[in-house]
């Protein structure tokens, strides 16, 4: 027979609300039914003089009942509410809880004046692939992407997913110029000094409502994730403007290298 831990139930029937006392002579009550006070207070470690005040308290909160007979009808015994009940009357107020709160916190937000957008910083490479994994798996309708092949190769089959949910994808591989995707993808111009701007870089824009910037440095990695809309139109204009960039590169190259250098450097070094 399994060993039961009462210590166990005891401290779970407190966190249901029942004081030490209460929970100690439910206890008891579930393990030896009916009883009268003395019975209680000796099975429960209940002091005497307090277990009554505490039945008191239970019946007015139907967690006993009273139970008369013995001694012609006189002697006042005590039995539980049945175990399955409470567990029961527990479950759905909680679940009642948790639905109450969810739609007051739902309407406290929606009426905040503040417009208020989510900001923070993920610590550590691996965390922060997670969390960018998550946001393609989480999309809707459309993700931006500007990255290395090295994160690309992880994220690849997530976006495919994406895109047989009809998810719109547009992405820019810097130091890849052929990826065979069925979707619409941009390639860096191979110079070296313009893709060293881009070092350790992943830029993301998900359904135009969330924004993920991984700065893939080995000293530090991070992320920083926000929905503001200034940081999402800012990172969605800068990957624009970078495949606009070296869209012109590509079709206008000998026009380009033969006006700003062999290495672009007359563009590049200017700031």
């Amino acid at each position: 027979m399994k060993k039961v831990n009462i210590e166990g139930i005891i401290s779970t029937l407190k966190e249901f609300g029942l004081t030490e006392y209460e929970a100690k002579i439910y206890v008891s009550l579930i393990r030896t039914q009916p009883s009268n006070g003395n019975t209680i207070a000796n099975l429960s470690g209940v002091p005497a003089p307090k277990v009554y005040a505490a039945l008191r308290k239970m019946k007015e909160q139907g967690l006993v009942f009273i139970v008369s007979g013995g001694n012609k009808g006189k002697q006042i015994r005590y039995s539980p509410l049945p175990y399955k009940e409470l567990l029961k009357t527990k479950k759905d107020l909680f679940m009642n809880n948790i639905e109450y709160l969810d739609d007051s916190f739902e309407e406290i937000s929606s009426i905040n004046d503040t417009d208020w957008s989510e900001l923070f910083v993920i610590e550590g490479y691996s965390a922060s692939i997670e969390v960018v994994h998550s946001a393609i798996a989480e999309s809707k309708s459309e993700l931006v992407l500007s990255c290395w092949k090295k994160e690309f190769n992880l994220y690849e089959e997530p976006l495919r997913n994406a895109h047989k949910r009809g998810v719109n994808i547009i992405t820019m591989v810097f130091d890849e110029t052929q990826v065979d995707v069925p979707w619409v993808n941009f390639s860096h111009y191979n110079e070296e000094l313009a893709l060293g701007r881009h070092i350790g870089e992943l830029a993301l824009v998900v359904d135009n409502k969330k924004t993920i910037l991984l700065h893939s440095l080995d000293e530090s990695p991070h992320s920083v994730v926000s929905s503001h809309p200034v940081m999402i139109s800012t990172t969605l204009n800068y990957i624009r403007h970078d495949i606009y960039v070296n869209r012109i590169i590509y079709d206008f190259e000998n026009e380009m290298l033969k006006y700003y250098g062999s290495n672009l450097e007359g563009l590049i070094n200017d700031f």
